[in-house]
């Protein structure tokens, strides 16, 4: 949540020190197709032909916008060009802002994703737990219900028990009667 917050202020930022500064020109045209160079050749074109301004306005268009998909690696790569090549340029500053926010966006995006992993890991979890829970409940009533069956069955087995002592105990009275008659 700071970081959103943290991002937010320097995006405010950002905005109130871009309203300071004399317009831009238009973006350059990305309608034609694109020239294929190797990596080390488009290095040195850029560098070689692009002033401060167009080098930020690159940047700021590889960060996206509506209908543009956003590339921080170009974007990055940009703003690199521009603080090497131009190190006392009015895009200097901005330039780093940028650049750590690109820093901070990637982290939060990592972050999300290691996130949602986490999220999805304890929501399994979660699940094979009440899984388990619902086993060992079942299982509880089975042995509770074994229990009780066998709790029934020794109640009625000592009741058994009591009326056969009880009877045992009428015999041997009544024995004991009978040797008295017989004496």
């Amino acid at each position: 949540m700071k970081r959103i917050q943290n991002f937010i202020l320097w995006l405010f930022f950002i905005f109130f020190l871009g309203a300071c500064t004399h317009t831009l020109p238009p973006p350059l045209d990305r309608t034609s197709p694109p020239v294929i160079v190797s990596p080390s050749e488009e290095k040195t074109v850029i560098e070689k032909t692009l002033s401060d301004s167009a080098l930020f306005i690159e940047g700021i268009f590889y960060l996206g916008g509506p209908g543009r998909v956003t590339d921080y690696t170009k974007a990055r790569s940009a703003f690199d060009v521009l603080l090497k090549m131009h190190p006392e340029s009015k895009w200097r500053t901005l330039s780093e802002v940028l650049l750590r926010l690109i820093d901070e966006m990637q982290l939060c995006q990592a972050k999300n994703v290691s996130d949602r992993m986490l999220i999805e890991k304890a929501d399994a979890d979660r699940g094979k737990l009440r899984e388990e829970n619902e086993q060992l409940k079942k299982e509880v009533r089975l042995l509770d219900d074994k229990f009780q069956a066998e709790m029934t069955k020794l109640h009625q087995e000592n009741e058994q028990l009591k009326k056969d002592i009880q009877l045992l105990k009428n015999l041997e009275i009544q024995l004991d009667k009978r040797e008295k008659m017989l004496r």
